[in-house]
């Protein structure tokens, strides 16, 4: 179990062009998958103008808005960057809108992915003092750009022409922790009836490298090279909360084992104004289903007050239970700020005017929901990364604890490659890794729906476990098979992988592999009998020899995948002895012809 794990980040075009590597096989992590989210739209509210309007903002809090935006290329995420502004940034990176690398040579270098601004009608502003600010990181949690590689912004003249005002190179240096601030004038040379502005990322096309994010856009008037202040407080990531290891519990074992293994709410909030502000905060768990609530945190005062431009940690009261269920539903874990902030506003000659297009308040409330549902997940739902290994035969699984005894109803595992499939899969769960699996089952990975992650395998037998049990699959080709890896919630101890015949523990890998069981109380099957007849056998699970004894005329013996198998056979003065020493674990079944009809039996071979 020990043996030891080799993360590839810099060499993931051989991935791309299809080519192998000359390593042996291992478990890899690749680099982040493509994500997108848009705010939900106030029909009502939203704009009928193509074009935006000063001032203008956006955190990308709630997501990228199309309105305000033209994406080629770019991708949300709540994750990669660190540390950021608010929560929700744009990733820039080597990859199309789909996921593919834009060329399948490592030598192609040029422009990637963009991020164009709506235009802007700027004619007869003619001012001095228009600045367009915001924050970069290079790297963060994904690939740290190379030196030669850019983060470019232009601007459109009024001859349409792209003229780059500001860049930023790649290298070691460059610090993939820290947010940094940029502002930059619009010239009158710029301020014309379709001015735009452009984010670009220049660097090598050949797959997810040299990631770069950008967050807090803000462009107005009456502002200076210093002003790099505001009045807003926000939250700048997702509510960190799990049951235990999980992110997710099944229903039917909920109500039984929450009590006392809930983890605080962690958040962090950022005062981005260069004044102190006195700030509390609420946390507010609901049932989505019966709309029930509890308050974790009423009001909070944060204490010390925090300073001008400070970051911090924060967490909520500890808590024995949430609301009450025993039906499937989400638990909505809200944290909100009451920190003064509102409309962006201006004072002239004492008038105060207040613009309704930068409203400060949207980045001071966070949702997470932690789903009950029939199922257990250490992911959190949402797949940063993706692992896999590169081996024929080659087998992946997560180990399980249910504290009481569980039937498996199905698997469902998040495999992000779109190009993979039609792959053929074996899925498989175990009870020990030592001992070959229980269940196996073959399968294909199909092709996902519009809006699908997970894909459900259902098992077509009753599998009981409890205590530790494994769940996860074979495959069946020396290409990476890419399953989804949530990085918030690491329980990279959990995955096992066997690419060489033996079973090593994850030691490297970080994260939670998205593979998850989905179990009930009850079994999921009727239980299989014969009908009224003198038939009984004997062990059931077998490990070698089955003794099927009474009156019967044919036998035939069919494997988990449905194929006729021909196993060796001895008469006995009781009926026969089948011999299923060396034959794969699982399920197989028994046809028989006997005075009561036709039967099958289904035997469980470790």
């Amino acid at each position: 179990m020990g043996k030891s794990l080799h993360i590839i980040r810099t060499c993931l075009f051989f991935l791309f062009a299809g080519l192998m590597f000359e390593s042996h096989a291992q478990i890899v992590e690749f680099a982040p998958i493509h994500q997108m989210k848009s705010p939900k739209l106030d029909l009502s509210k939203a704009r009928v103008s193509a074009g935006n309007q000063l001032p203008f903002w956006d955190d990308f809090s709630q997501g990228i808005d199309t309105l305000k935006w033209d994406i080629s290329g770019a991708s949300y995420t709540e994750t990669i960057g660190i540390d950021a502004p608010s929560l929700g940034q744009v990733l820039f990176n080597g990859v199309d809108e789909n996921g593919k690398p834009y060329s399948l040579s490592i030598r192609d270098l040029g422009e990637t992915d963009l991020l164009t601004s709506k235009p802007f009608d700027l004619s007869g502003l003619n001012s001095n003092t228009l600045f367009l600010s915001f924050f970069w990181q290079g790297g963060g949690r994904a690939e740290l750009p190379d030196g030669n590689d850019q983060l470019i912004l232009q601007f459109l003249n009024e001859s349409g022409n792209w003229i780059t005002v500001w860049n930023q190179l790649g290298g070691s240096e460059i610090d993939r922790n820290t947010f940094s601030q940029e502002i930059v004038q619009v010239t009158n040379t710029f301020q014309h009836s379709a001015f735009q502005f452009r984010f670009i990322a220049d660097g090598r096309q050949a797959g997810p490298f040299d990631s770069w994010i950008l967050d807090y856009v803000f462009l107005n008037t009456n502002r200076s090279t210093n002003d790099l202040n505001y009045r807003d407080r926000t939250l700048t990531q997702k509510n960190q909360i799990s049951l235990g290891d999980f992110g997710a519990y099944p229903s039917e074992l909920f109500e039984s084992q929450q009590e006392g293994l809930w983890t605080s709410v962690q958040n962090q909030f950022l005062n981005l104004e260069n004044r102190f502000r006195a700030m509390e905060y609420s946390i507010v768990v609901r049932d989505t289903a019966s709309n029930n609530s509890v308050a974790i945190n009423q009001n909070t005062p944060f204490n010390p007050v925090p300073n001008a431009n400070e970051r911090r940690v924060f967490g909520s009261n500890e808590f024995e239970k949430t609301v009450s269920t025993n039906t499937e539903t989400a638990l909505e874990f809200s944290t909100y700020l009451t920190s003064g902030d509102g409309q962006f506003f201006t004072i002239n000659n004492q008038d105060t005017t207040f613009y309704p297009g930068v409203d400060f308040r949207v980045n001071d409330t966070v949702k997470t929901y932690f789903p009950i549902q029939d199922y257990f997940a250490y992911d959190h739902g949402s797949a940063d990364y993706a692992a896999g290994i590169n081996q024929k035969s080659g087998m992946l699984a997560v180990k399980y604890d249910t504290p009481e005894p569980v039937y498996i109803k199905g698997i469902s595992i998040n495999f992000t490659n779109a190009n993979q499939a039609n792959q053929a899969i074996d899925i498989l769960v175990w009870e020990d890794l030592e001992e070959g699996p229980i269940f196996r089952k073959e399968d294909l990975i199909p092709v996902k729906e519009a809006g699908q992650e997970f894909l459900y395998y259902p098992l077509d037998t009753n599998i009981r476990v409890t205590g530790e049990f494994y769940v996860g699959f074979a495959q069946f080709t020396n290409d990476f098979i890419h399953v989804g890896l949530d990085k918030i919630n690491d329980q990279g101890d959990k995955l096992f992988y066997n690419v060489a015949g033996a079973w090593a523990q994850n030691e490297e890998v970080n994260g939670s592999l998205m593979i998850r069981p989905h179990v009930s109380l009850s079994a999921p099957f009727e239980e299989s009998t014969t009908p009224d007849s003198d038939l009984r056998y004997f062990p059931n699970p077998v490990e070698s020899y089955l003794n099927l004894e009474g009156s019967f005329s044919n036998l035939r013996v069919f494997d988990s995948f449905g194929r006729e198998i021909f196993l060796q056979r001895e008469l006995t003065q009781e009926g026969e002895i089948i011999n299923f020493t060396g034959q794969l674990p699982g399920i197989y079944v028994i046809n028989v012809v006997s005075e009561a009809g036709h039967q099958s039996i289904r035997i469980l071979v470790r």
